[in-house]
């Protein structure tokens, strides 16, 4: 794979972020190493906090604990089926993996069991701190995984000259992509609210991927001289149904002293 850069091997991947989400109950989970965190239930922003630089480092040794204003978040995180691979010189190498999530969550009087989907991300290698950044997950309803990352080397580069990368892992085989182009709309206030993605396969035999998404709910943060927004967004591409995180970072310019 192209994205399995040189030097960077399978035991140098640490867990960077990790997403859950529970359509039925309106669970949407985003945490990330040295980010931002937020448990979101329906539009309801029921924990959000900033997430220590190695806060996911121990996710192995046990259950995802994390307590709410209203409760807790107990579940236990199993990767399922091929991860798939992105990176590029700013973006590091990056895995992500499907996975199976367990577990439940007491809000307030009532405890709700959780038997959905995820993912876990693992990266290494990244370059300097770029100036935007955006990520997206798409878990497909077929049981297909699509990841795509973008990363800008400086305030105001078109997207176009971003470094991108996206894959698909899927039950029906893997397919890397060669070109990314993901537009995305925003409100007044600057947040991503709806977004066009069209892929194209880094084989002749495959068609393009087009499709669209718009956001459910989302909240945002300011972590560590960055703006995030965390958004979870429903998709369609070429009639695949799909849900996902999508999230964009600013890093915000230095106030003189």
């Amino acid at each position: 794979r192209a994205a399995t850069l040189p030097g960077i091997t399978d035991s140098e991947l640490k867990t960077n972020s990790i997403e859950i989400l529970d359509p039925e109950s309106g669970l949407f989970v985003s945490l990330t190493n040295g980010g931002s965190g937020a448990i979101m239930l329906g539009s309801d922003v029921i924990a959000a906090a900033p997430i220590p630089a190695n806060g996911l480092d121990k996710l192995s040794d046990g259950p995802l604990e994390l307590e709410t204003e209203r409760g807790v978040l107990s579940v236990t995180i199993e990767p399922t089926g091929e991860p798939v691979e992105l990176g590029g010189e700013l973006l590091g190498r990056r895995q992500a993996s499907r996975t199976a999530v367990a577990g439940t969550l007491t809000d307030g009087d009532r405890t709700i069991a959780l038997d959905c989907s995820g993912v876990i991300h693992s990266r290494a290698g990244a370059g300097d701190d770029p100036a935007l950044t955006r990520d997206a997950t798409i878990i497909l309803a077929d049981g297909g995984l699509i990841c795509l990352a973008t990363a800008s080397p400086g305030p105001g580069v078109p997207h176009g000259q971003e470094e991108a990368s996206a894959a698909i892992s899927h039950p029906g085989g893997y397919i890397d992509f060669d070109e990314v182009l993901l537009s995305t709309e925003y409100d007044s206030a600057g947040r991503h609210i709806r977004a066009t993605l069209e892929l194209w396969p880094a084989s002749d035999e495959i068609s393009n991927l087009h499709g669209a998404g718009r956001v459910v709910t989302g909240c945002s943060a300011r972590v560590g001289g960055h703006a995030i927004n965390t958004a979870l967004f429903s998709w369609s591409l070429d009639g695949h149904l799909g849900m996902g995180r999508y999230e964009i970072s600013t890093k915000l310019a230095a106030v003189p002293a």
